[in-house]
This record gives C-alpha cells, structure tokens and sequence, in this order.
C-alpha cells in the first residue's frame, strides 16, 4: 500500500545490465533499505547516498534482474514507481549511441561486478591509457599521438554529447 509519499513515485535514473540507480522521494522511508536489496538473490551491493537520495545496485545479470530489483524497493519505501521513458530509437531500431551505450555499459557492468564495484571503465580506461603514455615517454619513444588521440577525442564527444548526464 502506497503511504502519504504516493503523489511521489521512484524514479529509475539508470538502468543497465547490472547496473541501476533509482532515486527514491523526500518523504520515502529509506530506513534498512540498503540490507532489504542487499538481501536479494543476486544483488552484489547497494550503496545508498543520503544527498541525492539515490540507491545505486551492482547485481548479477543472470541472477537478477532489475524489475525485481525495483519492485522491492517499491515494496520497502511504499511508492510507486514512475514508469521508465522510452528508448531513443531510429525507426524502431536502437540508436548508434544507445547500442554503443548498451555494450559499454554491459562490460562496465561486468568490471564493477568483478571487482565489487572498485572499479568502473571510467577508472580503468583512463589509468591504462596513463600508464601506456608514461611508459611510452619514460622509454624515449614519445611520439605525437594519432588513432590514441581521435579515440581519445571520440570518447569525450560522446560521453558528453550522446549520454544522459548523470549525477554523481
């Protein structure tokens, strides 16, 4: 049953294989919720943040899943749930940005999930590629960067152009 905080609804800021952050009402009651999600099969962690009134939950795909997921912090705050947007799509067909985002976000899913959320692509790709340039100029073979800097380039375009923006 919905309490007082009905005319408020969860609202799924996030959601990928793996991955989702739901932002729950003001006048929801959080208390216990982190070890209510914890507690489901396939959850690895929840990790809830008091400032933005966010969950974010890592979990495994294939024994999650992320309706479930929702349901249950429905159920533990007593709001509903604002239906999700729909997919930015192409005649029907995903865009080039949401099927870059879908598989990027999968594989980023996976790297947190393996290192229980210590790690993200936003922190591996960057370390890899200083420790590769470090190496290169400590080995004397520094070189203007070419396919290295159109990646580079690449990569903050559509990070802030083509994706949602999140908060933190």
């Amino acid at each position: 049953m919905p309490s007082d905080a009905a005319h408020e609804t969860l609202e799924v800021v996030h959601s990928i294989p793996g991955r989702l952050r739901v932002r729950v009402p003001t006048a929801a009651d959080t208390e216990g919720l982190t070890e209510a999600v914890t507690s489901l099969p396939g959850v690895i962690s929840a990790v809830w943040s008091p400032l933005t009134r966010g969950l974010l939950v890592l979990y495994d795909r294939e024994q999650a899943d992320d309706a479930a997921i929702v349901g249950a912090i429905a159920d533990h705050t007593q709001v509903d749930v604002t239906p999700p947007a729909a997919p930015s799509t192409n005649g029907g067909r995903p865009t080039v940005a949401g099927a870059v985002s879908s598989v990027f976000g999968a594989v980023n899913a996976r790297v947190a999930g393996t290192t229980g959320g210590a790690l993200t692509l936003g922190v591996l790709v960057p370390a890899v590629l200083t420790l590769w340039a470090a190496r290169e100029i400590l080995s004397g073979r520094a070189a203007p960067l070419r396919w290295s800097s159109a990646l580079w380039y690449a990569h903050s375009l559509f990070r802030d152009y083509a994706l949602p923006h999140r908060e933190s």
